[in-house]
């Protein structure tokens, strides 16, 4: 579990440190403050292991240019990712985990050659005596044109050695759990869904639970979630007493909960990255979705990152964490424009509790 988080130069971030944190992290405050810029930099630094996104069929560094605007990828558009486009600085993701070890990304400005010659555009540093131990400074990790992790000189750009075992296994978990990261925001592919998720869901007749939470808030009289042919083969539908309905037919606020619902139910020891979640979600829906998510949370050992503009959801995930057995932190984020350092403020649910009570909105501390 990631316990600690210091970003920088990142997109509007130029220092950000969020310690302490929990089970279920929520991440509110105004608009520009920074709150997706953190999910985006453990998207990122989930890139070190697992450079592909097998739920968009795209890399993730160009993923994390073009989903905000729809255009570009890292090659022709990876300075938007730099604080004030500022190239020449590093940006820099630091993650303590659970375990006391802290890995620290660096993502360089440099282009992203086709394979063989393909190296990665993120690197890990490490004090240069713990791979070799004479010598003072800074090592960099990187992957070379095998996807093998090798020490990396991004100054001469070529390869000093290869990676001890050793230094490997120290932190394979933590890059165990890096790996298998997930990004849930609108832009999720339902073909791809389809074809790499729904056929794992079915394997493990996981498809049953998924079901029971379409009923309870959805549709009440779906009889089956399967695949029924059409023009283009085969595509995922809801079985109802009278018809069927494609999954791309169908209401946002179901579409989502169960293309959610499906992601997660595969995910063991990860990290889950969530936008805007009460996005065409009814409150009813927004509880009955939330009870499913934590569920596996605690089954499975998800660490939950989500952003929201929601009190509504805020109060569900305080209540249903506490019934769950899940820790759980809100933290407000308020970018100083002055220095562009992203201050945070974390409030436990008793703190939340009480603003209520005093008749503060916790989304408003800016003005408080």
């Amino acid at each position: 579990m990631i316990r600690f988080i210091v970003v920088e130069n990142l997109r509007g971030i130029k220092k950000c440190v969020i310690d302490d944190l929990r089970n279920v992290n929520i991440f509110i405050g105004r608009n520009g403050a920074g709150k997706s810029t953190i999910l985006e930099a453990i998207y990122i630094a989930s890139a070190f292991t697992n450079k592909h996104d097998v739920l968009r069929n795209v890399y993730k560094f160009d993923y994390v240019v073009q989903r905000r605007g729809g255009r570009g990828n890292w090659n022709s558009f990876r300075d938007t990712l730099w604080f004030l486009k500022d190239v020449d600085k590093k940006i820099i993701i630091e993650l303590k985990f659970s375990t006391g070890n802290t890995l620290r990304f660096t993502l360089i400005n440099d282009v992203m050659p086709p394979p063989p010659l393909h190296v990665w555009p993120i690197l890990l540093e490490v004090p240069r005596k713990v791979i070799y131990p004479y010598e003072e400074g800074v090592a960099y990790i990187g992957h070379d044109s095998g996807d093998q992790l090798a020490v990396w000189n991004p100054a001469r750009g070529v390869i000093e050695s290869s990676l001890d075992k050793r230094f490997y296994e120290s932190i394979e978990s933590e890059l165990e759990y890096l790996k298998n990261v997930v990004f849930l925001d609108e832009k999720l592919p339902i073909h791809i869904i389809e074809s790499v998720v729904w056929r794992k869901v079915l394997d493990k007749r996981l498809d049953k639970p998924i079901l029971e939470l379409i009923r309870e808030e959805y549709e009440p009289e779906a009889e089956g979630i399967g695949f029924k042919p059409s023009g283009e083969g085969f595509t995922l539908a809801l079985m109802l007493p009278d018809t069927s309905i494609e999954v791309d037919s169908l209401g946002d606020g179901a579409k989502i909960a169960l293309l959610y619902a499906a992601i997660l139910s595969l995910l063991k020891e990860t990290g889950v990255l969530i936008e805007d979640l009460e996005n065409h979600q009814h409150p009813g829906g927004l509880v009955t979705l939330m009870r499913f998510v934590l569920r596996l949370a605690k089954e499975r050992k998800l660490q939950l990152f989500i952003t929201t503009h929601s009190i509504e959801l805020i109060n569900i995930v305080k209540k249903l964490t506490e019934d769950v057995g899940l820790g759980m932190r809100v933290y407000y984020l308020e970018r100083d424009r002055s220095t562009d350092i992203v201050d945070v403020r974390a409030m436990e649910s008793t703190d939340i509790e009480i603003l209520q009570k005093l008749g503060l909105d916790p989304r408003l501390l800016h003005i408080l």
